[in-house]
């Protein structure tokens, strides 16, 4: 057999490698045309002509390609590889079999003659090894079952209780490790120091000794030799356990289990632990009432009267119960965000109602004042109210919020409480005012502008219109809708939860006034911010909600859609989407799903118990849930306390910090929260002034040092709470922090206003890149690098 039918065989075996390498250049050069087609679409357009006709421009620009069908070798590696395959290529040639080259090149790989990897590929076709191993089974259970009775009797089985909290070792593995019976783990398990596996695969090179050296050999199936014995070896393995079940009923299982003396010492630990424990159930049972209404003892001596506003978004719910607060003696209201109770802070007070805010990051004492404006954390549950107002009920089912919410409805003490929520929130609430014993009287609210969804489609930017709120889900995605629209010319205002309250109050007052056209925003402006805003926009379909990146539900949809349409000023509400209107308009039109469970805080009273505070966590949420009651999501607060607390912990400081609210993901926020506790555990103090951040001129400031002046705003929010909390005379230090907070928001508004916005751009050629771009580089520089490829012959 002459070399030259050697090279023709390679060659046409080499030339469907070639084609599929092209093919798949063919796609990648169409993917801008198909990336906007559905599968059926972009089907039908590979089968079509102009496919066809960008395959056969690729092949025929394709020099090593085009040198394949002259019959030539046009790559180095090709002549390289066929100069190492040839003696084999020509002997497959006389013996009449066609050329593979992947079982050529795993020969070569194996270092195995020709002759013997084709007697191994012949045994495996054959199926010998398996037919060979079948004769082994009855030989290998009897085997098995001498070192069976030997494991369970004898070794050391704790490593298969994996779970601490078992009661009952035996009943336990009898329904995980032995569930089923024996199981072929077991039976390896019994067979160490050496392995069932083992012992089969050496019966097999035994008979064949072919196949040890030919483990990596190709099989026309794609798989290789190695892969097919380890399923010849599987399925014995499978009979041999299958046999020994047969011999091994459960009761023989369970009775050498019982025998077994780590398993004995096991249960006595066990017995041991869960003495303790029960002693520990009782006490948790005793530390929380039968009902949580029952922590609230003040509340229950009263009877007070819940006045339930049930409406959707602009439909004037909140506006009522403010009303009602104007005249009373001592009232408050409770909302959502810092923002709004600013925001009914400044109305009240305009208006001629005296009024304070207090909240976490400020307080603003009005002297005469009858009414406090506070953010729903801030609730004093001791002080008695004769009128008080409760925003956005429905975050009582928030797994992170929701306990506020829970803590304020069952423990405010005033006579009169409005409550405000949407009507997905009326079932709940009502069942737990009616629990209190409470009266309820129940007003529904009608949006007072209808909220339209529009159905011609929404294109970026040439679809923007004034008065939009355009919707996206992170600061990096609102900044970059913002730079493209301000680089268009229109002026826009920017709303995101990393802004203090101060800029977003600003920014929010810009849109009202008519400075800005246009309001950027996450669903920061979702909770009551009051925006002339006629059509919100949603920009995109998903957001990351702290844990995985997830679609909007239909009440977010909503919630965020109903700021459109201000009463007063817009006679419609407009909804779009860009690219997904059809969802956002069937979400407006469905019914939302009742509310089922409120979210209970952490109770105090457990801090008592005689264990470390992170494990009081823990057990508090092994507890079953009560009633229409669920748990807080309390993840953060066991990590803070396994992280700092010692065996003198004192459980009621630590408890103090764990809920100073901050970032603990800021390795900065993180590591100050934990030099402040220190501090307060040597009954020392932080000396704050000289830890607060000295702010530039807010004229000084620039685009690059945005961030750092959030983070400067989030480390003053941090000492704000730590002084108001553990400071004695602490209202010199707060009024320090206020003014640097307030340097800080001037820094940010000066930046926001007058400033340009970093937009992404290619690192390649400095180009903008659209808002939404998904890649690195833009298409142009990508074409590009593309085309260098090629030229290398990649």
């Amino acid at each position: 057999m002459d070399r030259e039918a050697a090279l023709r065989a390679y060659i046409q075996a080499i030339l469907p490698e070639r084609e599929d390498y092209l093919y798949q250049r063919a796609l990648n050069k169409v993917r801008g045309i198909t990336r906007g087609m559905s599968a059926e679409e972009a089907e039908a357009y590979y089968r079509g002509k102009a496919f066809g006709n960008a395959l056969y421009h690729v092949r025929k620009g394709d020099e090593v390609y085009q040198a394949l069908l002259r019959g030539e070798l046009g790559q180095e590696r090709y002549a390289a590889e066929f100069e190492r395959l040839a003696p084999m290529i020509a002997q497959e040639l006389q013996a009449g079999n066609p050329v593979d080259l992947a079982f050529l090149r795993s020969v070569e790989r194996s270092r195995v003659n020709l002759k013997k990897a084709r007697t191994a590929l012949r045994l495996v076709k054959q199926r010998a090894p398996g037919r060979l191993l079948e004769g082994q089974v009855k030989r290998l259970a009897d085997q098995s079952s001498d070192r069976v009775e030997r494991y369970l009797l004898k070794a050391d089985l704790s490593r298969m209780v994996t779970d601490p909290g078992v009661a009952d070792v035996v009943p336990w593995l009898m329904d995980t490790a032995f569930k089923k019976g024996l199981s072929v783990d077991v039976l390896e398990r019994a067979w160490r120091p050496k392995s069932l596996t083992g012992a089969l695969r050496g019966a097999l090179y035994r008979d064949h000794p072919e196949l040890a050296a030919c483990g990596q050999l190709r099989l026309p199936d794609g798989g290789t030799v190695s892969e097919a014995l380890k399923r010849d070896i599987q399925q014995a393995k499978a009979a041999i356990c299958a046999r020994m079940r047969q011999r091994w009923p459960r009761e023989r299982i369970q009775r050498l289990l019982s025998a077994n003396p780590s398993v004995r010492q096991l249960q006595r630990q066990a017995d041991a632990t869960f003495g303790k424990a029960k002693k520990l159930r009782s006490a948790l049972l005793n530390a929380v009432p039968e009902h949580y209404r029952d922590l609230y003892p003040l509340a229950r001596q009263m009877r007070r009267k819940f006045i339930l506003h049930l409406g959707p978004t602009n439909s004037g719910k909140t506006y009522e119960g403010v009303e009602r607060l104007r005249y009373a003696r001592n009232g408050i209201y409770l909302g959502p965000l810092r923002l709004l109770a600013a925001e009914q802070f400044e109305t009240l007070n305009r208006d001629g109602t005296p009024c304070s805010l207090v909240t976490g990051e400020e307080q603003i004492r009005v002297p005469g004042s009858r009414v406090q404006s506070s953010t729903v954390e801030m609730a004093d549950l001791k002080a008695r109210y004769d009128v008080a107002v409760i925003d956005e009920c429905q975050m009582i089912a928030d797994r992170d919020r929701g306990g506020a919410w829970t803590a304020a409805i069952l423990g405010l003490c005033a006579d009169e409480i409005h409550a405000c929520a949407s009507p997905d929130a009326e079932g709940l609430l009502k069942r737990i005012i009616e629990e209190c014993g409470d009266e309820l009287e129940i007003v529904r609210h009608r949006r007072m502008v209808p909220l339209v969804a529009e159905k011609e489609g929404f294109r970026f930017p040439a679809s923007v219109r004034k008065g939009d709120a355009l919707i996206v889900f992170s600061k990096a995605r609102v900044h970059a809708v913002a730079a493209e629209l301000k680089r268009q010319g229109w002026r826009v205002s920017l709303i995101y939860g990393a802004l203090p309250p101060d800029v977003r109050r600003d920014q929010a007052e810009r849109f009202h006034e008519g400075d800005s056209q246009v309001v950027v925003s996450t669903d920061a402006i979702a909770m009551g911010m009051n925006l002339p805003i006629q059509r919100v926009v949603f920009l995109e379909s998903e957001k990351f909600d702290g844990d995985i990146t997830r679609p909007l539900t239909d009440a977010e949809i909503k919630q965020i859609a109903g700021r459109a349409g201000r009463y007063g000023q817009y006679d419609v509400g407009y909804v779009n989407a860009y690219g997904f209107k059809g969802i956002v308009a069937q979400a407006l039109n469905k019914p939302l799903y009742a509310l089922t469970e409120a979210v209970i805080s952490f109770p105090e009273s457990l801090l008592g118990l005689p264990l470390p505070l992170s494990q009081i966590i823990n057990q508090w949420l092994a507890m079953k849930d009560k009633g229409c009651f669920s748990k807080a999501s309390t993840e953060r607060m066991a990590a803070l306390a396994a992280m700092m607390e010692t065996p003198k912990t004192d459980k009621a400081l630590l408890y103090r910090f764990l809920c100073i609210p901050f970032d603990e993901e800021d390795p900065d926020l993180l590591n100050r929260w934990k030099a402040m506790y220190r501090a307060e555990c040597s009954h020392e103090h932080i000396e704050v002034e000289s830890e607060l951040p000295w702010p530039p001129e807010p004229e000084d400031c620039t685009t690059a040092m945005l961030d750092g002046l959030e983070a400067d705003y989030r480390r003053c929010d941090l000492y704000y709470n730590y002084a108001r909390l553990f400071l004695e005379d602490p209202d010199d230090v707060l009024e320090e922090i206020q003014r640097r907070k307030g340097l800080i928001s001037e820094g940010i508004i000066h930046i926001l206003s007058t400033q340009k916005l970093q937009q992404r751009t290619c690192p390649s050629c400095k180009a903008p890149l659209p808002w939404n771009w998904p890649y690195r580089v833009c298409d142009v520089c990508h074409e590009r690098q593309r085309g260098r490829r090629r030229g290398n012959g990649e």
